[in-house]
């Protein structure tokens, strides 16, 4: 790779580290974890959902995640299970952008050694 090419490698990857911290911070709520949307029976014998599968309690959410090294659910409302769905797509996309960001160092950090070589070897 010659100078002139590494210098504008590195530049431009540059570039795309700071567009991607850019929507990393973007987020506001980041979670990791499942949401799970359950409908129940109750148990009561004359209840409405003992006899009819269609008629069950719910929906209920639950959001299933390690806190500690332990599984935790907790039971959320649907207005918390909107946003804990965001927070987790937000997790979702902020790994992707993690892995674009590794690449983009690795670009960068090649390119810095080209041009550390071309230092060197004058």
């Amino acid at each position: 790779m010659s100078k002139r090419r590494a210098t504008t490698t590195a530049a431009r990857a540059r570039e795309r580290i700071e567009a991607i911290q850019a929507e990393i911070t973007s987020c506001e709520f980041v979670s990791s974890g499942s949401l799970t949307r359950r409908m129940t029976r109750c148990g009561k014998p004359n209840c409405r959902c003992a006899k009819d599968p269609d008629a069950r309690h719910g929906p209920y959410f639950e959001w299933g995640r390690m806190e500690g090294g332990r599984q935790v659910s907790t039971y959320v409302s649907e207005e918390e299970a909107v946003r804990l769905r965001q927070a987790m797509r937000n997790h979702r996309r902020i790994k992707r952008l993690l892995r674009r960001w590794e690449r983009e160092s690795v670009r960068v950090m090649k390119a810095e050694i080209v041009l550390s070589a071309d230092e060197g070897a004058t």
